[in-house]
């Protein structure tokens, strides 16, 4: 499937700032089953990008804004070409860090008691194989935990809401369902992460189009993603683009300001099929 991306953040400020910088992961690789026809990234005013790779593999463009800056305007967009791989990452240059890393435990991703015993409903429930084992714990994630809109903080930020909370409340963004799968994951001894991509969908949002999803370490298969919001694997409307231990290290825009100002964010993003 090609798809066509187009992403847009607009910082607006009560008053100007004198500086505003930005670490930006909103480009995806090329890949085995994914293929960056195109990409380009704009950042409206005297902007100075950096542009590098992260200890996860992801790209990051490093921008530091001059002020006096009333808005600032970002735009990623592309095309892609997808392949239906059932969410098996084939030949991802990615693969950089040993992968006990991603058994190591985050704020949003600890394997407390609640979360542990929620993992063995899981366990309970499969045929015992880590891949089966994942695809029960996304059921009975997207079976037991309300999937709600996405938030503000994980749209243009950081969303850092633990697992356990996640589970008591029984709700969660979808930034939320992926660290629940990754912290029960963990729990049971399988390298997890977490991933920020793109997805078209027929009935398109202002936002529908930024995903978040699971991926396991599977024997014999690598890492294998799985989105509980829509209880599947990812297809070849899924665009991946940057993954990390959890949200905080995959979030499309983390930003910092120098001088005091009250800002309001504006997210859309849209994904066209175009063949």
């Amino acid at each position: 499937m090609r798809l066509r991306i187009r992403h847009d953040i607009v910082a607006r400020y009560d008053e100007p700032v004198s500086l505003a910088s930005r670490s930006l992961r909103l480009c995806p690789r090329t890949f085995d089953g994914q293929y960056v026809r195109a990409w380009h990234l704009d950042v409206t005013g005297d902007c100075r990008q950096a542009r590098s790779a992260d200890a996860f593999g992801n790209v990051v463009h490093d921008c530091a804004i001059e002020g006096p800056a009333g808005e600032i305007a970002i735009v990623a967009e592309g095309e892609v070409d997808v392949d239906d791989t059932a969410g098996v990452l084939q030949g991802a240059p990615l693969d950089r860090l040993p992968p006990d890393i991603f058994r190591r435990e985050t704020p949003v991703t600890a394997s407390t008691p609640t979360v542990l015993a929620f993992a063995g409903k899981a366990r309970a429930l499969s045929d015992g194989t880590p891949l089966d084992l994942c695809h029960r714990l996304m059921r009975l994630i997207h079976r037991e935990v309300e999937a709600l809109p996405a938030d503000p903080d994980e749209l243009c930020g950081v969303r850092a809401v633990a697992a356990a909370d996640v589970l008591a409340a029984a709700r969660g963004t979808p930034a939320d369902l992926a660290h629940l799968h990754i912290a029960a994951a963990r729990g049971l001894g399988l390298p997890a992460r977490f991933v920020s991509g793109y997805l078209w969908q027929e009935e398109a949002t202002a936002t529908g189009a930024l995903a978040a999803w699971a991926e396991a370490l599977i024997p014999g298969l690598g890492w294998v993603g799985f989105d509980a919001v829509r209880d599947t694997s990812p297809t070849d409307a899924y665009v991946r683009v940057a993954s990390a231990l959890d949200q905080s290290g995959a979030a499309w825009v983390r930003a910092a300001d120098r001088g005091a100002a009250a800002v309001s964010v504006t997210v859309t993003a849209a994904a066209d099929r175009l063949s």
